[in-house]
This record gives structure tokens, C-alpha cells and sequence, in this order.
């Protein structure tokens, strides 16, 4: 299957499902993978967004619960992360963990991140040539330094930031955005008439918990990111709206455990997915989820996976 068909920089996938970014791997960039795991077997994998330079990221603790495998064997459903963007920088990325996405023979989407729309522009014109990612994905919920408002909550900052990648680069660029938004289909709108070859959708919503022995906020950074199954309703109803008014192809993400969950998200004009927090419980979460999906797939005699996308939509 292809992102952009029509475009002349149209990413093949072998399939809908993906590994959403800063979910691969123990730090996000893959390790730990093991050679049993055949990333090739995926639509696509998303290392975790690397910055213009090196950052930290946020104070610990990072994660609640601190385990999402037994926080699933418990039956916890939501899932808070603060982690930052804790990342080697673009230059270290490009020279020591994109050679070693190259080995993977996966279809592989670099995240970037900027603080101005120059940085970004600037950040992709330095992938320029080099091998190991085949499109990138920009993560537009930061803030822009020179006024403090997140690219992603601004459609004029959302066109700025994927104009400025578009002109510096001729791989596909995917543009990622939030879900705390008054109008997501008015910012999915700029973000494609930009450039924007695709669109994923969602990120996470700004979340927190408190520890009422402690009094205090049980994240290090105190608001985190929901995910889970907790988003996955949140992201399917901003796909279906904006699947109505853009044509471009949209990556769902947010609660994927099952084959079932995909499948909502593409009847719900989805074109792929990307597994997240079901890969940080389980890393071999999206290798089950795929097979299910073919599965399901084959029992009901469906050979074009198109002829699901958008049959929820009326």
C-alpha cells in the first residue's frame, strides 16, 4: 500500500500497521530489538524525535504507571508519560542511529521536532542525502521560542513549520498533530496545503495524576501525556472528521492493542496506524496485532485493504 499515491513522493508500506513514535526499543531509537523481530514485517517503524540539540529531558519519575505490561496485567487502562524529548540531537542521529536503521531493511520515518520554523527547515535540509529513513514525521506539539505557542494549536505556525520542511526536502512529509484543538480539521487543512503529505493524528493529551499520600503529582515533569485506550476515542472522532475534508492519507494513532482497534481506526478513514503504548507493555505487540489483522482479514475474503478505509464514514 502507498502514502500519497497520487503524489510523486508516495511512501510504500507493506501494510497499515506502524510503530508510533518513541515507543521502539528500550530508548526509543531501537535498542534492544531483537533479530527476531523483523522490522521489515511492518508497515513502517518511527524511531523518537530527535531535536536540532542534544536534550535531557524531563525530571523523573517519567512514567505511571512505571510498568505498562503489568499496568495492562492489572488492568490498568491509562497510561501518563513525561518523558520529554530527551534525544542525541539531529547531527548524532543522522551519523550514528540512521545507519543502523539502515540495517534494519525496515521502512523506516525520521521525527523531528524544532523550536522556529527556521529549525525546522534548517533540520531537514541536513537529512538531505542521508540513508536509513525514507520520509519524515514532524512533531508539531512544541512551542515555537519566538512566541511561546505550540506549532500544533496554530494553523498559520502548523503551515509556517511543514513549508519550511517542504522546501528543504523531497522525502514524504508526514505532519503530526495534537488533539487538545479547537478545530483540528482547520489546522489539518494548513498542514496540506503546505505540504503535508500525510497526516498523523493524534499525539497525546496533556494529562496528570496526584498521589494524595504524597500530595504531589505523581510525574517528575507534573503533566504528562495520556495515552492508551484512554486517547484511542479521542483520536478515532479527529480522524473521521478529518478523513471528510482533506485528501491526503491520515495515520491513525492512539490506544491500538488489537487488530479490532485498528480496524475502527481505518473504517474510520485511517490509511495505516501506529502502534504505541501496546508496544512499550509488549514489543512484539505489533508483530500479534498485524497477524490478527491479516487473519481477520482473510476469513472474510477481503484482498484490498481499501475496501475498509472510510466504510464507517457517512
Amino acid at each position: 500500500m502507498d502514502l500519497a499515491p497520487n503524489n510523486s513522493r508516495h511512501l510504500h508500506l507493506a501494510n497499515p500497521v506502524m510503530i508510533a513514535s518513541g515507543t521502539l526499543g528500550y530508548d526509543g531509537y531501537g535498542r534492544g530489538i531483537t533479530d527476531e523481530m523483523d522490522l521489515a514485517r511492518l508497515g513502517a517503524v518511527t524511531p523518537k524525535t530527535v531535536t536540532r540539540q542534544r536534550l535531557d529531558g524531563n525530571p523523573e519519575p517519567r512514567w505511571d504507571p512505571p510498568s505498562y505490561r503489568q499496568a495492562l496485567e492489572d488492568g490498568n487502562l491509562i497510561f501518563l508519560n513525561s518523558i520529554g524529548l530527551a534525544n542525541p540531537g539531529i547531527d548524532a542521529a543522522l551519523a550514528e542511529l540512521a545507519p543502523q536503521w539502515s540495517r534494519w531493511g525496515a521502512t523506516v520515518v525520521m521525527s523531528l521536532a524544532g523550536e522556529s520554523v527556521e529549525q525546522f527547515g534548517e533540520m531537514a535540509a541536513l537529512t538531505q542525502g542521508v540513508a536509513g529513513f525514507q520520509a519524515l514525521e514532524l512533531n508539531l506539539s512544541c512551542p515555537n521560542i519566538h512566541n511561546g505557542a505550540i506549532f500544533s494549536h496554530s494553523a498559520e505556525l502548523t503551515a509556517a513549520a511543514v513549508g519550511a520542511v517542504r522546501a528543504n526536502t523531497e522525502l514524504p512529509v508526514l505532519a503530526k498533530l495534537a488533539p487538545n484543538v479547537p478545530d483540528v480539521t482547520e489546522i489539518a487543512r494548513a498542514a496540506v496545503d503546505a505540504g503535508a503529505d500525510a497526516l498523523t493524528i493524534s499525539n497525546t493529551i496533556p494529562a496528570m495524576r496526584i498521589d494524595v499520600e504524597t500530595r504531589r503529582p505523581v510525574l517528575g515533569g507534573i503533566t504528562g501525556g495520556l495515552s492508551g485506550h484512554g486517547l484511542r476515542p479521542v483520536s478515532m472522532a479527529l480522524v473521521y472528521r478529518v478523513a471528510q475534508v482533506v485528501d491526503v492519507p491520515i495515520i491513525g494513532v492512539g490506544g491500538i492493542f488489537t487488530a479490532e482497534h485498528v480496524l475502527e481506526y481505518l473504517m474510520a478513514g485511517a490509511t495505516a496506524v501506529q502502534v504505541g503504548s501496546a508496544n512499550l507493555a509488549d514489543p512484539w505487540a505489533p508483530f500479534r496485532i498485524l497477524d490478527a489483522l491479516v487473519a481477520y482479514l482473510g476469513e472474510r475474503g477481503i484482498t484490498d485493504i481499501r475496501e475498509i478505509i472510510g466504510a464507517a464514514q457517512v
